[in-house]
């Protein structure tokens, strides 16, 4: 096993700040999450901008992050959309975008911790992968890829608030099926997470009740919108479980998921047919 020298430390760990990648694939059936970036639209971003493979793992985090270089770096951040040259001693700060939840921080040659089950990722579910980050800690990471280097900035991008839906398994479990979903305007509950994000609007009226005996456990995927009992929906992000107890009205679109994600509390969704 090698142990290559730390690059970065970590001078404030900011809030929900873990390291990501693309996540964990074929171990669902295993009741392991895909786990990964929450905005992997954002986290590609950053990642291209230093040259790196998209698969390289990146700093994920809700707001306060601040690293120092160890050694001369090539970062970028996904808040800002820029590319910066770090010497050692220089700091940064990584928040989220000031209208999104979640920013992240690319490094060329990306943070070199040790995979587990194929990933860098730490699942905050499980606590599988990488541990949990901590001020005062520091990363390695990985060699020059050699690559270009692109543009030095991209675009901020208007992330919208309307997100397109597909119909879910159990939609004739409610009255007007997906048109109860479709038809209103949602609020962001306060209880976001890598895991889900909770609206409300007002109840559903469901033709079918459900119990754990009409609704055994289910298997689930990104972006399945689960309703509740008390008629509230869960978007499920890219730490959900594998399997889940409520019923699916829908699956939102793989490309408007980062919409949900980096939703503030208190922002207004709409949902539409994809």
């Amino acid at each position: 096993m090698r142990y290559p020298a730390a690059a970065l430390s970590i001078l404030d760990v900011g809030w929900s700040t873990t390291i990501q990648d693309c996540g964990r694939v074929r171990f669902a059936s295993l009741g392991v999450p895909r786990a990964g970036a929450v905005d992997r639209g954002a986290h590609d971003l950053a990642n291209r901008l230093v040259g790196n493979t998209i698969e390289a793992a990146t700093l994920e985090t809700n707001r306060g992050l601040v690293i120092e270089a160890r050694q001369p770096l090539i970062v970028a951040t996904s808040a800002d959309g820029r590319r910066h040259t770090l010497r050692v001693g220089d700091q940064l700060r990584i928040d989220a975008p000031t209208d999104g939840m979640w920013g992240y921080l690319a490094v060329r040659g990306g943070i070199d911790v040790e995979p587990v089950l194929g990933s860098r990722s730490h699942d905050t579910l499980s606590g599988l992968g990488p541990p949990l980050l901590l001020t005062g800690g520091r990363l390695p990471v990985g060699n020059d890829p050699r690559t270009d280097l692109p543009a030095d900035l991209a675009p901020p991008r208007s992330a919208g608030s309307v997100v397109r839906v597909w119909p879910g398994p159990r939609a004739d479990w409610f009255r007007l099926g997906l048109s109860a979903l479709t038809g209103r305007t949602w609020i962001v509950q306060s209880d976001v997470s890598r895991v889900g994000v909770r609206l409300s609007s007002g109840a559903f009226e469901r033709v079918r009740e459900t119990t754990s005996a009409t609704m055994p456990s289910e298997g689930l995927v990104e972006g399945a919108i689960q309703v509740t009992p008390s008629g509230e929906p869960i978007v499920m992000l890219a730490n959900h479980p594998t399997t889940g107890g409520y019923p699916v009205i829908c699956v939102v679109d793989p490309d408007d998921i980062a919409i949900v994600a980096q939703s503030k509390p208190g922002t207004t969704l709409r949902f539409r047919p994809a």
